[in-house]
């Protein structure tokens, strides 16, 4: 069934509407599906991608029929890393009615992150919909005739909070390597320390994948103003939250977001590590794209619209795999 166009939307009355995502330890990921699954407003089955999941998420999808819908998204699923599910979900996107929804690839600049590109263009043209989340994302897919993408669905989950007084570094080892996450945390600190602000570090990773570790966690967020990260979706929180935002890239996909939000210059590549205090101390210049943000929530919102006109009116209770 291949995909006459990106927006193309062929109604269906579907048994079950099978939403897969990455996981529940990583707060982006499980906030983004959280978001989309909250602007969906429809009972889902929830499976997930993350490698110790893909035999029984691809078990249970090989049971689906073509009454049923497959959601997929969002987060960083176009990435090495979740090749083995893609190579499972091939052969099934010949025969299930599915959409993509706020998935983005990964970039990274230290190692070789991708993946199958032809792999992931047949699946896109065969996709009901296919909705990325930035315009990195659309340009690997430029042969799949892809609508503009519409930013991460955790922006609709995240909003403007009274303004915290401190210092949140949200950091990412693996991107960033560790000699510059070592600068990363102690410039952080340090001026945390001059500024009479107390300092936090935190991964966006929870232990026990519960409501209350992602509150706390979002709670982590709001005690802060000023917000150093190496992750996007520090990125994504910490703007839609309200605070100001310095990020170090280890990732093409954060450029990616931030040039989007109109803050490119709010955005130091890994050898700019030195220029971290400065861009610190100058943050306060920062303003927060309400617009952007505002379009961004409003975009997802028509998106979930749109895969509701897809679903039909689904005749399942909420489950988890």
């Amino acid at each position: 069934m291949e995909r006459a166009g990106p927006w193309l939307a062929i109604p269906w009355d579907p048994a079950v509407i099978y939403h897969v995502f990455a996981n529940r330890k990583n707060i982006g990921d499980w906030l983004c599906a959280r978001a989309m699954q909250s602007l969906l407003d429809q009972p889902v089955v929830e499976l997930m991608c993350d490698e110790p999941f893909v035999a029984d998420t691809l078990a249970r999808l090989s049971a689906a029929g073509p009454e049923d819908l497959v959601l997929i998204g969002g987060g960083g699923l176009l990435m090495d890393y979740f090749q083995p599910f893609w190579v499972g979900f091939e052969p099934l996107s010949r025969r299930l009615p599915f959409c993509l929804w706020g998935v983005g690839c990964c970039d990274m600049k230290r190692v070789d992150s991708a993946v199958d590109a032809d792999l992931i263009a047949r699946i896109v043209r065969r996709s009901r919909l296919c909705v990325v989340r930035d315009q990195l994302t659309r340009e690997s897919l430029r042969g799949c005739d892809i609508p503009e993408p519409v930013r991460c669905p955790s922006i609709t989950a995240v909003t403007a909070r009274p303004l915290g007084h401190g210092v949140l570094h949200v950091d990412c080892l693996d991107n960033v390597g560790e000699p510059v996450y070592e600068t990363m945390n102690a410039v952080a600190s340090g001026f945390a320390a001059d500024t009479g602000r107390p300092f936090q570090r935190i991964n966006n990773r929870i232990k026990k994948a519960d409501e209350q570790a992602l509150m706390a966690m979002l709670d982590d967020y709001a005690q802060a103003d000023v917000i150093l990260t190496g992750r996007l979706h520090g990125c994504i929180i910490g703007l839609a939250m309200g605070r100001r935002v310095l990020a170090v890239s280890g990732d093409w996909k954060i450029e990616s977001f931030m040039r989007a939000a109109g803050l490119q210059d709010w955005v130091l590549g890994l050898p700019e590590a030195h220029l971290i205090a400065g861009r610190l101390r100058a943050l306060d210049r920062q303003r927060t794209p309400v617009a952007f943000l505002e379009a961004a929530r409003e975009a997802n919102r028509a998106v979930a619209q749109t895969v509701r006109d897809l679903a039909g009116a689904p005749r399942t209770a909420t489950r988890r795999a």
